[in-house]
């Protein structure tokens, strides 16, 4: 089992390459669901300001005959 993980003279190489990869994936995944979570805040926001804006507007129909 470990001469799978054994890469001789090219270990370190081999192994820093791997690290590197699953630090980028990780950075990656980080930055996908924080953009996620500023998306749906982003969404909410507006849906809110959509359905102020709404009752604003029948308000304001209801009041002024």
């Amino acid at each position: 089992m470990m001469e799978l993980f054994d890469m001789g003279k090219y270990n370190f190489y081999v192994w820093g390459s791997v690290a590197v990869f699953f630090i980028a994936m990780l950075a990656d995944y980080i930055s996908v669901s924080r953009k996620h979570k500023q998306i749906k805040r982003l969404i909410k926001a507006k849906g809110k300001r959509q359905r102020n804006q709404s009752a604003n507007r029948r308000n304001n129909r209801d009041t002024n005959p």
